[in-house]
């Protein structure tokens, strides 16, 4: 099986950058369901290759050729220079904390720090290779597509797990306590969201509850607060935008047929779903859940208090927990989720690079969220401007209503996804103007194409 995937790999990189770009999260997705747990398909030092590694790595050497051969690249300077301090103040926290902990955390701070610049430049390779509208309309397609497929596997899972028929991950099945991920882990449920904001924003609302009823059929608390936080978004932030209040008002007729589908939807999943809430409740999952979370966030806040300006090093948590008494709280002999990370993004971020990473990271954000709002404010394209508002409520939800988990983290689809939907927005902004304000540039003139 992987030697397919290695052979769908040298063929992606042959493909034409955009659309390659556009499939990756569908074959993250593939590669997840297909080969885990066994993903690597080589190891080079510490790190394990995969075959979209290989894509990645493509990717990146056709990009830099085509900039230094046409010596063109499609920017955004803020956003850029708020990506390129992030990243320099995290390696500047790796650097400091390798004096404290050794040579070992050096190479996994800079091991993970390494993974997290290959797949944040995934935004000017995206911004690179987008050079029309139409194709950045049939890019957005395809990610949403994407996500259509994500939602209909968790109903696959759970009308076909009783039967043993089970894509990617399903948990607590042998507790009747069953919680379903399909082939994204646990975060599916804050990809979903994305689906779920973009189907409100179009007033599908067949969409939107199907893809609330993947975020439900996670059983996670913080997916599904999450879901509510990003609703009252929609209500607060995007019925501001007159297409989207329009669009909404005319699908009113439909409230009552919504109704009764919320009525057999309920009908259908209330009993299984209630009980996996109910014996997490009755088990005591939650309680142990947030003895665990407030473990982390103790031990985080040792880090910080021990290193206020620069932290443990990028993604230096788990390694530095012997230090701050983690062996108190967790079994480190036995390493799980519970010690990978902070299990919370302000944690993360403070414990990664201190109070300069915060700060780094909080211009980081700004200016993504910028972006994604002025595509979704100053874009034409009803199709397009629609999608970059329900990205940009996403983005906020991401912020403001993730309660305990990390997303900005290397291999994490949330931040994947985020860093290919950014990376079309900066193309657009691009495309946008020019079509504004076109203009004659000279052949053979080194340029630097900003917006």
């Amino acid at each position: 099986m992987s030697e397919f995937f290695c052979i769908l790999a040298a063929i992606c990189s042959v493909l034409p950058i955009s659309y390659v770009v556009a499939i990756l999260p569908a074959f993250w997705m593939s590669q997840y369901a297909l080969l885990a747990p066994n993903l690597a398909i080589f190891q080079a030092g510490p790190v394990d290759v995969t075959p979209v590694d290989l894509v990645f790595v493509a990717l990146l050497l056709r990009w830099a050729f085509g900039v230094a051969l046409k010596r063109e690249l499609t920017a955004d300077r803020p956003l850029y220079a708020a990506v390129m301090v992030f990243l320099a103040v995290n390696f500047l926290a790796t650097l400091f904390a390798a004096v404290k902990f050794g040579q070992g955390h050096l190479l996994r701070c800079l091991t993970s720090e390494a993974r997290l610049a290959s797949e944040i430049a995934l935004v000017p390779v995206t911004a690179c290779a987008i050079k029309s509208l139409p194709q950045a309309r049939q890019c957005i397609k395809i990610l949403i597509g994407t996500l259509v497929v994500m939602a209909a596997i968790q109903f696959v899972n759970f009308f076909g797990a009783r039967y043993g028929i089970i894509i990617g991950e399903v948990q607590g099945i042998e507790r009747g306590e069953l919680r379903y991920f399909g082939p994204v882990g646990d975060s599916v449920g804050f990809v979903l969201l994305l689906g779920y904001l973009v189907s409100l924003c179009f007033a599908n609302v067949i969409g939107a509850g199907a893809f609330l009823g993947g975020i439900v059929l996670t059983a996670g608390f913080g997916a599904i607060f999450a879901a509510g936080v990003s609703t009252l978004l929609f209500f607060a932030v995007g019925l501001r935008f007159p297409e989207v209040r329009a669009r909404s008002l005319r699908q009113l007729w439909l409230i009552p047929i919504v109704a009764l589908a919320a009525l057999i939807g309920v009908t259908v999943l209330a009993n299984p779903f209630a009980k996996t809430l109910l014996d997490r409740f009755t088990t005591g999952s939650y309680v142990t859940s947030g003895g665990q979370r407030l473990a982390n966030a103790k031990l985080a806040g040792a880090m910080l208090a021990d290193n206020p300006l620069l932290g443990v090093g990028y993604m230096g948590y788990q390694d530095a927990l012997p230090h701050y008494g983690g062996e108190h709280y967790f079994n480190l002999s036995h390493q799980d989720g519970g010690t990978a990370n902070a299990n919370n993004q302000f944690f993360q971020t403070l414990t990664d690079g201190g109070l300069l990473g915060f700060i780094a990271t909080a211009a980081l954000l700004f200016f993504t969220a910028r972006v994604l709002l002025g595509v979704a404010k100053r874009t034409d394209d009803p199709f397009l401007s629609t999608f970059y508002l329900g990205a940009f409520l996403w983005l906020l939800a991401q912020i403001f209503g993730n309660l305990a988990a990390v997303w900005l983290i290397p291999s994490s689809f949330v931040a994947r996804f985020l860093w290919i939907t950014l990376g079309i927005a900066v193309a657009i902004q691009k495309l946008s103007a020019e079509e504004t304000n076109p203009r004659q540039i000279p052949r053979g003139v080194p340029q630097l194409v900003t917006v």
